[in-house]
């Protein structure tokens, strides 16, 4: 469904690729959802998991917008000499000012990472995926606001997302 016609105060899942969007200037939907978000028109929740990667995304991108590594086999560069990574502090503030919105940060427990198991099983999900899912499915989420078919897969399961990317 459309991202747009997200109704006002919905309970969703926000997945990193919404944040990931946004933060490059990718999509006016999902930075208009995120302005939404931010005048408090939903419950948005995320997983550490979800942060974890759009802290891991905004790093890779910001080494490469600075030229701190050339594209092809960033991680394996940045790697080799690690001091490159002490250079980078844009994506951590970026990440910081989104932990500012009015976001339900919900922490993976053990037993999301079991029920991940068999939503992966039973969906063909990747990891993280089957995670933020266990994690939604926890708290009672079911609208789930993505760029990522692949939640579809899952019965219940409502994806709102950008139609511009």
């Amino acid at each position: 469904m459309d991202i747009k016609a997200l109704p006002e105060g919905t309970r969703c899942l926000v997945d990193a690729n919404i944040f990931i969007y946004h933060l490059a200037a990718a999509s006016p939907d999902c930075t208009s959802f995120i302005d939404r978000l931010a005048a408090g028109h939903f419950h948005a929740h995320v997983t550490t998991v979800v942060v974890a990667e759009v802290l891991h995304r905004r790093m890779m991108a910001e080494a490469l917008a600075k030229g701190v590594v050339t594209s092809g086999q960033l991680l394996k560069k940045l790697k080799a000499d690690s001091a490159l990574i002490t250079q980078l502090s844009d994506y951590v503030a970026e990440v910081e000012d989104l932990l500012l919105l009015p976001l339900e940060v919900i922490e993976v427990a053990a037993a999301d990472i079991s029920a991940s198991h068999t939503l992966r099983r039973k969906h063909g999900l990747f990891v993280n995926d089957s995670i933020n899912l266990a994690c939604a499915e926890r708290f009672g989420l079911t609208d789930i606001v993505t760029h990522d078919a692949d939640f579809g897969r899952a019965p219940g399961a409502r994806v709102w997302s950008p139609t511009d990317i």
